[in-house]
């Protein structure tokens, strides 16, 4: 539990899909008329239709006249069915929720195409739920419904119930968020490792950088860029890649990949009898333009290799903080080393 909880919240252990799914059921739950004289109602009610303005945004509050909530149908992790016995009105909210995890193997699509044996495409409602952190949405049918838009619900909400579980579903989100901004308070220059940025300060870091990357480049939907944690035998870090430039006629990609605290120049080479080759060509083309950059201690021979590092820190502080503008200074500096070595 982090400091800025006071007390217990039974979500700070109930922390699995499983009990995300339960609290979504619970509240939506709340929307039926039947439970029109409670705290809960208005707000559940309001939470539908915040679901279903992502995709019919003319869809007024008074259409709700049943709510039936049901799990794992279909191996779908929330299904609400509006005005089931309707056969006009009736809508069918699909919620596939995820907190760390990613969907995979097609299931959004699976669970949408099952849904049309019972429902007119026009009366679903696929909802891609996202509280943990994900960079990049190809969820097709789907409209994502983020961490911070449940937050800001979650928060007009809190307004007007005391609710045990809503206060803390509530206070557990909350503290995410505050966990995984807590970068910009840490001091940089502590040279005890324990001390520095830990898993959550570097997710916070990227997700902020994803973000902002148009301060960097022009940003296209095609531009690759992406963060994630990189898992391998040395430990495994925190990433974000960006700005390949893919050059014609070579036989390799350049670009740029952050890994933690260190700035890498690689390349991605898919011919495996030429990467040997691209290694020291890109290297030596890098170097002629900046002599700083270091060569690092082990080159690799796979798909993706760093051919060299900034020789610092690429982040910049500001009275022991991140300074995230200075950072961004290095960043684009970098940008420039790419272009002039490798031109297209």
């Amino acid at each position: 539990m982090s400091n800025n909880q006071t007390r217990p919240n039974l979500f700070s252990y109930a922390t699995s899909e499983l009990s995300q799914d339960a609290f979504i059921c619970w509240l939506a739950a709340w929307a039926d008329p039947t439970f029109a004289n409670s705290e809960l109602h208005q707000i559940a009610r309001k939470f539908l239709i915040l679901l279903i303005h992502k995709h019919k945004q003319d869809y007024s509050p008074e259409k709700i006249q049943t709510v039936k909530v049901r799990r794992q149908v279909e191996k779908l992790d929330v299904l609400i069915e509006v005005n089931r016995e309707n056969d006009k009105e009736k809508l069918a909210i699909l919620i596939e929720d995820k907190t760390h995890t990613d969907h995979h193997s097609g299931q959004l699509d699976r669970y949408y195409r099952n849904m049309l044996k019972e429902y007119a495409e026009e009366q679903i409602i696929p909802i891609y739920f996202k509280t943990g952190y994900q960079s990049k949405f190809n969820v097709g049918y789907y409209k994502t419904y983020l961490r911070e838009e449940f937050l800001s619900f979650l928060r007009e909400g809190s307004e007007s119930t005391k609710n045990a579980i809503y206060t803390d579903f509530f206070a557990h989100l909350e503290n995410i968020e505050f966990v995984v901004n807590q970068y910009w308070t840490k001091n940089l220059l502590v040279e005890d490792a324990k001390a520095g940025w830990d898993e959550n300060d570097w997710r916070g870091f990227f997700i902020h950088l994803y973000k902002n990357r148009s301060q960097l480049y022009n940003v296209t939907d095609d531009d690759t860029a992406n963060w994630s944690y990189i898992a391998n035998p040395s430990g495994g870090f925190f990433g974000f890649w960006w700005y390949f430039k893919e050059l014609a006629g070579e036989f390799y990609t350049p670009y740029l990949q952050l890994e933690n605290n260190s700035l890498c120049f690689k390349i991605k080479v898919e011919d495996e009898l030429k990467r040997s080759q691209a290694r020291e060509e890109a290297y030596y083309k890098l170097k002629e333009v900046n002599i700083e950059i270091d060569r690092p201690r082990r080159m690799g021979n796979g798909l993706y290799m760093t051919v060299a590092k900034w020789p610092k820190d690429y982040r910049e502080s500001k009275d022991g903080k991140l300074d995230f503008n200075g950072t961004l200074i290095n960043l684009k500096k970098a940008q420039q080393i790419l272009d002039t070595a490798f031109p297209q």
